[in-house]
């Protein structure tokens, strides 16, 4: 277990990492936040070694790893918070504009920096304060479970793929005929249906599987942003009702002030699009009655036309929201995880070290059962590793790893 949290410490220290430097987090003024969690995530990742030795005996341990595996997936959500609403801010900015960020937005829309914006930034800034509070408490813990640094000659920190990321803030793991072929499918019946006013499509897996993936690609398609004028994602289950309504009323340009009653932000979100189209995201959804009872009147009431997409883990929530169409995710093949292998690790595109390793790498997607989540962890782990097949043959005989310990908890674990 211990290896497999060091593995997605590594792939979200590479995220944090590549994200303060990024124009929207400057932005969104986190930068401060951020750089003090990666500096607490490197300590941490210096124990890694230590406590999975010590964990084989010690049940504390056992528990302060699970409590840092718990910590990195709300960290993991907040860091795509920052990402969508800072590509948000960013997206009617002019390409050939030379000031900073925060002029270029604040001139164009002066009352979204002034009043909106800050609210968003000091939500964000609250959130990333408390995670930081919560891995410092993990971090103290140390002492008394006696956990050393290690000493290696292998510091921890991140990979080499961290030098060369992208300059676009989100990045879309996007490989495969699989993904390809659903969000072709998936765009076209999202706008070639045209007799009902409100429809909604639910996208269904379970975790680790690609639900988030293949509902980003839909959302950046051409033909998406083409058809509709209002564009709004929400990861749902890390907000509250009121906090929902907020974040979409923020997405489609609208302004709530010092509104907080639930009614009050309802009548305001169904103010803002109304008689526009708008297409809605609603990612991570557990609770059906979060479009049911909240959303759906005033999304109905105030837009001409509306296509809902959910991603959930439970076929009896798509149906719940009144899903027309259900599209359950599938496995990716052994050719499409290699792919996904190549585009994560081999991200200079070393043909070379592919065609040596691919015998080895396919062994090792297989063991990741076609899981997106699984294969892009391992692959933190390979990054940090020669191209060498003997370094590579070491990850795939090592006896913990697990496809297991990839797999997130239930969300009533994890709440």
């Amino acid at each position: 277990m211990a290896m497999i949290v060091d593995a997605i410490m590594g792939k979200l220290l590479e995220r944090v990492t590549g994200l303060v430097e990024e124009k929207a987090i400057m932005v969104l003024g986190v930068k401060d936040e951020l750089q003090k969690l990666q500096r607490t995530m490197k300590r941490i990742g210096l124990l890694l070694k230590d406590a999975e030795k010590k964990s084989i005996e010690d049940e504390s341990i056992k528990g302060w790893i699970a409590e840092l595996k718990d910590f990195m997936y709300d960290a993991d959500d907040i860091i795509d918070r920052c990402m969508n609403e800072g590509t948000m801010i960013l997206q009617d900015e002019p390409a050939d504009r030379e000031s900073s960020a925060s002029q270029t937005v604040c001139c164009k829309l002066p009352l979204f920096c002034s009043v909106q914006s800050l609210q968003f930034r000091h939500a964000i800034a609250n959130d990333i304060k408390c995670l930081n509070d919560k891995l410092a408490e993990i971090y103290k813990a140390k002492d008394l479970l006696q956990l050393l640094p290690s000493i290696s000659n292998q510091v921890y920190t991140t990979s080499r793929a961290a030098d060369c990321h992208s300059s676009s803030l989100v990045e879309f793991d996007v490989v495969g005929f699989e993904i390809r072929d659903a969000t072709r499918s998936l765009v076209e019946s999202l706008i070639s249906v045209e007799e009902q006013k409100c429809l909604v499509f639910s996208i269904v897996g379970m975790g680790g599987i690609g639900k988030t993936t293949l509902a980003q690609s839909i959302f950046n398609d051409l033909k998406i942003k083409n058809n509709f004028i209002l564009h709004s994602w929400s990861c749902v289950s890390k907000l509250s009702e009121p906090e929902l309504l907020k974040e979409i009323i923020r997405n489609c340009g609208g302004y709530y002030g010092e509104s907080t009653t639930i009614t009050e932000l309802q009548k305001i979100l169904r103010d803002t699009i109304y008689g526009k189209h708008l297409f809605l995201v609603l990612d991570d959804v557990w609770d059906s009655n979060k479009w049911v009872d909240l959303l759906k009147n005033p999304v109905e009431s105030g837009a001409t036309k509306v296509r809902v997409l959910v991603t959930t883990r439970d076929e009896n929530v798509a149906q719940k929201v009144g899903s027309i169409l259900i599209h359950n995710v599938n496995k990716l093949s052994t050719d499409s995880s290699w792919e996904l292998l190549c585009k994560k690790v081999f991200t200079g595109r070393n043909l070379e070290d592919m065609e040596n390793l691919r015998n080895i790498g396919i062994q090792i997607v297989k063991k990741c059962d076609g899981l997106p989540l699984a294969i892009k962890t391992i692959a933190g782990v390979l990054i940090t590793k020669d191209h060498s097949q003997r370094e590579w043959k070491r990850v795939l005989e090592n006896s913990a790893w697990n496809t297991s310990g990839l797999q997130e908890e239930p969300h009533s674990l994890r709440t």
